[in-house]
């Protein structure tokens, strides 16, 4: 079925009489709107009634599937974070829960399909080497004219492996060939619109809600919504702040976003942040302005950076002033370890409990994982058995000072020996001066490279890897309240950052060009935690220097915050997520602590579905609440949702799409239907305890198998 833009806004009060059809709003549609889509449509057929109808509006300013941060007219020097390995939509045999599969390609399964349809037509049985297993192209107009304008894109896809990292633009045409996928196999009795506007508010209208919207559209009457809003920006906020002391602030957003123009050709910038963000604003500061990185084998990078005369110069800061390290390669082995230490402490750990047990596990099996690969790639490092390493590191605590010398004695050489965060002790040095900094800077980036080079042979990736990985084996544990507010934000938010630091950085050709862009004298490293030093230059401009860099410092013209905003439902400015709670639809999440609860920036959901729990005093008698939330905004509650989507990995996010897209079904046909003669043998007024119950029964009750 083709989607629209525009339809005929719904009577308020419910369909017309015998109709049946229930309405669901998604509100954004970028990756988890679309899956969303995907699994309501996927699990339609166990949860309607015969002859019940449902209607799905998706409500995004940008097109369905790449949405806002995905969309398809970015620059195409913009990169993904991850291998094109590494991310899909489609529920797989892996992910556990019980909704149907949908088969359908992965990323890099639909970049191969677009190589050989550029290559031309495969003779076989009437289908081509660019169409699917459902018969749709990939090659799709929007997609073959981007190719055509963009030759470069076109030979990314010719050359790319299952480890290149993709360009944004290229995930965005996935995206949306995959919306376009879902919309074209509707079942019979399920259609989709889009509206291309902007939610500003959700208020109750009986047992079912008025959608408002920004424009002068009429409000969409709905039996569900699904909030799937992401890293949004609030609509009202000014991407730049007001000037101070001469300098100009570009406040937190995706970097396609922020109004970069401001940083003009030669001007002075201050970046704050040297994450994944900054990357992002580098590229579009250099390359996207005409610039461009050609090879030189007397580099140290390899790369030599040619100018257009139109950057500016970025003087990158950071609380450790140092970037991110390099994503460790997909040919880097998982460890030996097992993580048993933390599966032992995991069966120990009470509901809420502390941090205390599990981070010395995961530190245990890190550096086990560690030591044992090393004794395959140098095996004359260890100076001692491995069995009677392994006895130590059970017996004793982590970071000790028994435990740094049986270290010592295990593995003598220093440059063999494991440091997790020599980062941390980098930012924590005096440094005499710029030069001293920049060069520590060099030489951490250019080891980590090397590092990166050696793949399956680097024992230190293998540690990163299995430090990270801990991550996925903690959620359990650590979601929905699993922890004191003591331990979620002290130990195991450093656990999570540092987690993030050795394993979500950038690819390896990023940190090549930060090295050939501050050899090109366009990127200079303040140091950790550079502010203004309250000293007014005769421009006006305050000089900008970090606590642990002697000398140097800069006066700039503007300063660019190089994240994004996280959504907040206690004291975020989002226009959305404001109302909801003032109206008592969402109720902040806190944490339990020995002071009492503590509020979180999440608001409290049912666990399985997402379902929003609203505020004593604003429930709705006789209707359970049908306001769902996934993604960003449930960070705190939700932990590592966020991961990308990979294929045959159990996916965090799909199967909380799954779940949410099931208890959605099961809600909307456990009660009665606005006064209608119910479709289902449910109680004509079942109080909201009953039609929960039978909401959990059917979500977790469902059935495999393909679509």
């Amino acid at each position: 079925m083709a989607e629209t833009g525009t339809s005929p806004a719904p009577t308020r009060g419910g369909p017309a009489a015998g109709t049946a059809e229930r309405v669901v709003v998604v509100v954004g549609g970028g990756f988890r709107g679309t899956s969303v889509l995907e699994r309501l449509a996927a699990n339609a057929g166990e949860f309607r009634p015969p002859g019940g109808r449902l209607r799905i509006v998706t409500v995004d300013e940008h097109p369905p599937g790449p949405g806002r941060i995905w969309r398809t007219d970015q620059c195409a020097a913009l990169l993904m974070n991850t291998p094109a390995s590494a991310f899909t939509v489609w529920l797989d045999a892996s992910v556990s829960s019980p909704g149907p599969r949908t088969a359908g390609p992965s990323l890099w399964e639909w970049q191969r399909l677009v190589a050989a349809a550029l290559t031309g037509p495969t003779a076989g049985r009437g289908r081509t080497a660019s169409t699917t297993n459902a018969g749709r192209t990939v090659l799709t107009g929007e997609l073959a004219a981007d190719l055509a304008r963009r030759p470069e894109l076109a030979d990314f896809v010719r050359a790319a492996t299952p480890h290149s990292y993709t360009p944004r633009v290229l995930l965005g045409h996935y995206l949306r060939w995959c919306h376009e996928t879902v919309v074209a196999s509707l079942p019979e009795g399920v259609r989709h619109e889009w509206r291309r506007e902007r939610v500003t508010d959700v208020e109750p209208d009986g047992a079912r809600y008025r959608v408002l919207l920004a424009g002068r559209s009429a409000p969409l009457v709905a039996d569900a919504v699904v909030l799937c809003t992401g890293w949004s920006m609030p609509a009202h906020r000014p991407a730049s702040g007001p000037r101070q002391a001469g300098i100009r602030r570009l406040r937190g957003d995706n970097a396609s976003d922020q109004d970069l123009a401001a940083a003009e050709p030669g001007a002075d910038v201050v970046v704050e942040g040297l994450g994944l963000s900054f990357f992002d604003t580098a590229t579009l500061l250099t390359v996207g302005r005409g610039g461009r990185f050609v090879p030189d084998g007397t580099a140290a990078s390899g790369l030599r950076y040619e100018p257009s005369g139109s950057e500016p110069v970025l003087h990158a800061t950071s609380r450790h002033g140092l970037p991110y390290r390099s994503r460790p390669g997909a040919e880097v082995p998982d460890g030996d370890s097992g993580h048993r230490f933390l599966r032992e402490a995991l069966r120990r750990q009470p509901r809420p409990g502390d941090f205390g047990h599990l981070g010395p596990a995961i530190l245990r099996d890190t550096l086990w994982d560690h030591c044992t690969h090393l004794a395959t790639t140098h095996p004359g490092a260890l100076a001692v058995p491995l069995p009677r390493l392994r006895d130590a590191l059970a017996a004793l605590p982590p970071d000790g000072a028994e435990w740094r010398a049986v270290l010592a004695e295990a593995v003598p050489d220093p440059a063999h020996r494991l440091d997790l965060d020599e980062d941390a002790a980098l930012a924590r040095r005096e440094w005499a001066g710029p030069e001293a900094f920049a060069s520590a800077v060099r030489g951490r980036l250019l080891a980590d490279l090397a590092e990166t080079a050696k793949g399956a042979a680097s024992s230190l990736k293998v540690a990163h890897r299995s430090f990270g990985k801990a991550r996925g084996l903690l959620v359990a544990a650590v979601e929905d309240g699993g922890l004191t507010a003591e331990a979620y934000f002290g130990d195991h938010a450093r656990f999570v950052d540092l987690a993030f630091r050795l394993n979500n950085g950038p690819p390896p050709v990023r940190l090549r060009q930060l090295l050939a862009l501050h050899d090109a004298g366009l990127v200079t490293f303040l140091g950790p935690r550079a502010a203004p030093n309250g000293e007014l230059g005769p421009d006006g401009r305050e000089t900008w220097t970090s606590p642990r860099v002697r000398g140097g410092g800069v006066r700039a013209e503007v300063v660019i915050e190089a994240r994004v905003a996280t959504p907040d439902l206690r004291t975020g400015s989002d226009p959305l997520l404001r109302s909801l709670r003032r109206r008592g639809l969402a109720d902040v999440f806190h944490l339990t602590s020995a002071h009492g609860p503590v509020p979180t920036a999440a608001p409290r959901a049912e666990p399985l579905t997402g379902r929003l729990l609203e505020a004593a005093g604003g429930e709705r008698p006789g209707r359970a609440p049908a306001l769902y939330a996934l993604g960003v905004l449930m960070r705190d509650s939700r932990v590592n949702s966020l991961a990308a989507p990979a294929p045959h990995a159990d996916a965090v996010a799909l199967r909380e799409t799954d779940r949410t897209a099931r208890g959605v079904l099961a809600g909307l046909w456990a009660a009665p239907f606005h006064g209608e003669e119910s479709a289902v043998a449910e109680p004509a007024a079942a109080e909201p305890a009953v039609a929960e119950r039978v909401v959990a029964e059917r979500v977790v009750a469902g059935a495999g198998g393909e679509r």
